[in-house]
């Protein structure tokens, strides 16, 4: 009998591709799998909650963890700083869990670098037309801040071929079926 490997699992895409969706359903149908929350110096959304989504801190609380090397990973995105704590990967994987991360392209690169075992996804938007109907849908950001983040997702579409897993986001049932699928897969196959 083969032996299970846990490793983390990134999902990655434009802001307003459909990651946090992706990943509270792969949740919902995998109870091994746990979510990493990131640090973020940006202000919470109206329905997001300190620890629960992000931990939320000051930009100098951001600045001294990153300086005692307590992220994995870090990156500044729209101008607000994001990371993964180190010992919080650590911890999840040797209680044998994959561990879930919702992160960018340029936090996800990073994080590959240090854990190269990680199974990456990234998620394409069916069409940009409908990823900024998405980003006004959630009416949180404004029109300056939505014309920067869809010329990042341009710069990202460009960062994805790196990813194991390239998927367009245009039915969530079938997208989260296909990667729990290449979890299995990878997590099987180890000897």
């Amino acid at each position: 009998m083969r032996k299970k490997k846990y490793f983390p699992i990134i999902i990655s895409s434009p802001s307003g591709g459909g990651k946090s969706s992706i990943c509270d359903e792969i949740l919902k149908k995998n109870s091994d799998i746990t979510y990493s929350i990131s640090y973020t110096t940006r202000k919470p959304r109206k329905n997001e909650k300190n620890g629960v989504d992000y931990f939320f801190i000051t930009k100098n609380e951001f600045l001294k963890m990153r300086k005692k090397g307590e992220f994995i990973e870090w990156a500044k995105v729209h101008n607000f700083y994001y990371g993964t704590s180190k010992k919080f990967i650590e911890n999840t994987l040797s209680q044998k869990k994959f561990i879930i991360l919702d992160i960018d392209t340029e936090g996800a690169k990073k994080f590959v670098k240090e854990l190269p075992e990680t199974f990456s996804v990234f998620l394409f938007p069916p069409n940009m037309k409908k990823l900024e109907l998405r980003l006004r849908k959630r009416k949180t950001d404004s029109e300056k801040v939505i014309q920067l983040r869809l010329k990042n997702a341009k710069k990202e579409f460009n960062e994805a071929w790196w990813y194991n897993l390239l998927i367009v986001n245009d039915e969530i049932p079938r997208v989260v079926k296909k990667i729990l699928s290449e979890i299995k897969i990878k997590s099987e196959g180890a000897k």
